[in-house]
């Protein structure tokens, strides 16, 4: 058997699992908090400001083919329909294999004397993208053209394209905020065919658990632990984190991703300032615990939220903390 490059390698992986009924997981983030409508639809609207975040990962740096990410998220809230208003554009690529989402959102959002609750829903499409005149199987045959030796790999790029809708709930206090969402809702396959192959790939229903609280200690310093568990099908993960916030000008902390020795992932540092009134950038770099720590050199994340109010603004000098960041 020949050598067979770590892309290669990957991807036939996901292509084998896809058809056999697992399924394509979401892209991680480790900085969920500062990019909450992105994961919970009910989270739109919620940060009473027209909110615009970027959101770019490098993941398990150093290994051919890693996973590549951005996400972009815009939303507001819209008095007139009693919510807001949100879309929502992802892309991941990893090796031959890339997957792009595009989602609208709105939420329904009631304003009580004990917080703000909320229910999302979105809905768009994703395109799944296979390059397989770049793959190379164990098997294969290359040297005149391109013969995988595999009737389910394809040979030229394919793609397919299928609806998505997500759902969810949140909650959002003067000091905690929870929210509870469903990537995937009803789930549809993703079909790749060209001539001499067919793929399909399977989105599962994804699960998300969201907490945040914020504990002021003094007048200028605060801490904010939180939480994410995320499950679908019999994958369960969890990610702990605990930032300490001076002044709502400058945070920084580490977090923990995993929940025992089979699923154990990343140690992660965490460093966010304020640029302006408007303007905030989160940075944080994962040091993976998992059996592929040895063969990267971690992930890096970057986030950059603009965020316009649309509220009136508070008395001068008057500062407000929200377990929202």
């Amino acid at each position: 058997m020949r050598p067979v490059d770590f892309t290669a390698r990957i991807v036939i992986m996901l292509l084998m699992i896809s058809l056999s009924a697992a399924a394509q997981q979401d892209p991680q983030f480790s900085q969920y908090f500062m990019n909450q409508a992105a994961v919970n639809p009910a989270y739109t609207g919620l940060d009473n400001a027209l909110s615009a975040t970027a959101q770019f990962r490098s993941q398990w740096v150093g290994m051919d083919g890693h996973p590549v990410t951005q996400n972009i998220a815009l939303h507001s809230p819209v008095p007139v329909l009693h919510g807001g208003l949100g879309i929502n554009l992802m892309n991941e690529q990893a090796g031959v294999l890339r997957n792009t989402v595009v989602a609208m959102s709105y939420s329904y959002i009631l304003k009580t004397r004990v917080g703000d609750f909320s229910l999302g829903i979105s809905g768009g499409a994703v395109q799944v993208n296979v390059d397989g005149s770049k793959l190379r199987a164990p098997d294969g045959v290359y040297t005149n053209g391109i013969n995988h030796n595999d009737f389910l790999l394809p040979i030229v790029p394919v793609s397919g394209l299928a609806p998505d809708f997500s759902a969810g709930l949140f909650y959002s206090g003067k000091n905690l905020s929870v929210g509870l969402s469903a990537n995937h809702v009803i789930p549809q396959p993703v079909k790749l065919d060209a001539e001499g192959s067919s793929l399909q790939f399977d989105y599962e229903r994804q699960y998300y658990l969201q907490m945040g609280y914020l504990a002021k200690l003094t007048k200028a310093i605060s801490i904010r632990p939180s939480i994410m568990v995320k499950s679908g099908g019999n994958r369960l993960q969890g990610e702990a984190d605990l930032l300490a916030v001076y002044k709502d000008f400058l945070w920084f902390g580490a977090g923990y991703r995993g929940f025992n020795d089979q699923t154990m992932d990343a140690l992660i540092g965490i460093l966010g300032i304020s640029i302006s009134e408007n303007l905030r950038l989160g940075y944080s770099y994962d040091y993976n615990t998992s059996s592929l720590g040895s063969a990267n050199n971690g992930s890096h994340e970057i986030v950059l939220n603009y965020r316009i109010n649309l509220m009136k603004p508070l008395k001068p000098g008057k500062v407000v903390y929200t377990p929202r960041f």
